[in-house]
């Protein structure tokens, strides 16, 4: 990744960790581990069409989605 998308991951996580007092760590891993990262090693013109807000939605739904099927598959397990 050059440094424009290091820029703009460091920019999300800020954005996460402010939105949402989840604290940088945890922002981080949840960014790092996202479609958005993905993305921004494969299109980085694509990632910069969208604003942080944009990703900061489609990141923190993707989360709670894979919260989600976890949850369900331990639920499962009872």
């Amino acid at each position: 990744m050059n440094n424009l998308g290091e820029r703009m991951q460091s920019m999300l996580i800020q954005y996460i960790t402010d939105a949402t007092q989840l604290g940088e760590p945890l922002s981080k891993v949840i960014v790092e581990n996202s479609t958005f990262s993905e993305m921004l090693k494969e299109d980085i013109d694509f990632v910069g069409h969208y604003s942080l807000e944009y990703w900061a939605d489609q990141v923190l739904g993707e989360t709670v989605e894979r919260l989600r099927i976890a949850l369900d598959s331990l639920n499962k397990l009872k």
